[in-house]
């Protein structure tokens, strides 16, 4: 029998009175690009919308950082005395280039795997490497950071990353780390990068950026339960400035905070307590989470009995937890499942491309919720690009995974007993 308060309680998700008004505003900020004017107006807004929430308790983690803005930046075609701006978008923390600009020839990687550089590797030094975005969400994807290291390890003298969407559409992402190795990165569109593998011409990248201080905010509330154990919920609300980055996380922060406000009002009586957390700079290398996560005392990270991720939440009507190699999470997803009426698929191998990564590393059982995952024709295929647009979101399909993650939360609140073992801490980051 289904315990009245769940049933109540996932009577009213099922609802989420005011997930579309939320969406509506957090993507209307524009796509809230760490250190930037639409990032501080989405902390801003959510502060207001989370304190809008009674008998809960608000705070938030405050770390310092260094920002970067891009002032200028363009991709030239050269040809003898003729040249021809192309389209582009310089990749975060990409250094700056000479005021005059960074004049090489392309050398086309293909996908950009390693077999692939290995066998260009005398001919790389000094030039600029082209590779080919591609799904992010894939068993076999070789993610834009591995690319980029590869990059620089064979002496390149820059970094051209396309858009594996046809339209011309603009791919954007971060460098793999922030780095004084780092070299001169910008995405560009299908077209262009169609183009560019075709004739290998001789280009020449400006790049003009701005690096100073700057605090980011993660944003915290907290309902406790019957026991000091935490169960997290977390999602991060920062995004890259081409669109709205309205799949990739406005699904996954508007999911968190209906999820959160709908199990409020029964945590109290539940087995653990809860934990919403916004998080910032997931975009730009996990790095609000990770500082999060070195700001809590070893003890606290022991109370914390699960890290639930929502990222990227629409784009498909299928969703899938990712368990970062914890067995016991997908005995916990799958009889979750059972008791919601729902089929989850898992998909074991632990992943880096969110903020679970970061508690799976310390030895948090950890898992991510994401929709398309090994669908490369998905809706969510358009992450990082022109087109992560509001009108790309389908409620319908939102509304439904809002329903799946509040039912994991539940069972995550009330399991009667472990649901995953913690394990050692990792003690080197692993690559994407």
């Amino acid at each position: 029998m289904v315990c009245p308060d769940k049933a109540r309680a996932l009577d009213r998700l099922a609802t989420a009175p005011e997930l579309d008004a939320d969406f509506n505003a957090l993507t209307a900020l524009g796509g809230r690009l760490i250190g930037s004017a639409s990032e501080a107006a989405a902390c801003d807004w959510l502060q207001r919308r989370l304190r809008k929430i009674p008998c809960v308790r608000f705070g938030a983690h405050r770390f310092d950082y260094s920002s970067w803005a891009t002032a200028h930046n363009s991709l030239e075609l050269i040809a003898g005395d003729v040249s021809k701006l192309l389209a582009c978008h310089p990749l975060y923390w990409s250094p700056a280039t000479p005021v005059a600009g960074l004049a090489a020839d392309v050398i086309n990687l293909g996908r950009g795997s390693e077999a692939e550089f290995a066998a260009l590797a005398r001919a790389i030094p000094g030039r600029v490497v082209l590779v080919t975005h591609e799904y992010q969400f894939a068993r076999d994807t070789i993610h834009r950071r591995r690319k980029y290291r590869q990059a620089q390890d064979y002496g390149a003298a820059g970094f051209i990353i396309s858009n594996h969407n046809p339209g011309g559409l603009l791919v954007t992402g971060a460098c793999a780390e922030d780095s004084p190795q780092n070299i001169p990165a910008i995405g560009v569109s299908f077209e262009t990068g169609a183009m560019l593998a075709a004739a290998e011409p001789r280009v020449r990248l400006r790049i003009a950026t701005r690096r100073e201080p700057a605090t980011g905010a993660n944003l915290i509330m907290e309902v406790p339960g019957q026991s000091a154990q935490w169960v997290v919920l977390c999602a991060h609300y920062d995004g890259h400035d081409l669109a709205q980055s309205a799949l990739d996380n406005a699904t996954g922060v508007v999911a968190a905070i209906s999820i959160f406000e709908s199990l409020r009002p029964f945590v109290p009586k539940l087995r653990r307590s809860l934990r919403l957390i916004l998080f910032t700079a997931e975009e730009t290398g996990l790095t609000g989470s990770r500082l999060y996560l070195e700001w809590l005392t070893e003890s606290e990270r022991q109370a914390i009995a699960v890290a639930i991720n929502l990222d990227t939440l629409a784009g498909s009507p299928r969703q899938t937890c990712l368990t970062s190699g914890f067995e016991e999470l997908e005995s916990f997803v799958a009889q979750a499942g059972t008791d919601a009426g729902m089929e989850l698929p898992c998909h074991r191998p632990l992943m880096r491309n969110s903020d679970h990564f970061n508690f799976a590393q310390l030895g948090i059982p950890a898992l991510r919720l994401i929709a398309g995952f090994d669908e490369p024709t998905a809706g969510a295929r358009f992450l990082l690009t022109e087109a992560d647009t509001a009108d790309r979101v389908s409620m319908d399909e939102l509304s439904d995974a809002v329903r799946k993650a509040g039912a994991l939360v539940w069972s995550a609140l009330d399991w009667p007993s472990r649901i995953a073992g913690h394990r050692a801490a990792t003690a080197a980051r692993q690559p994407p």
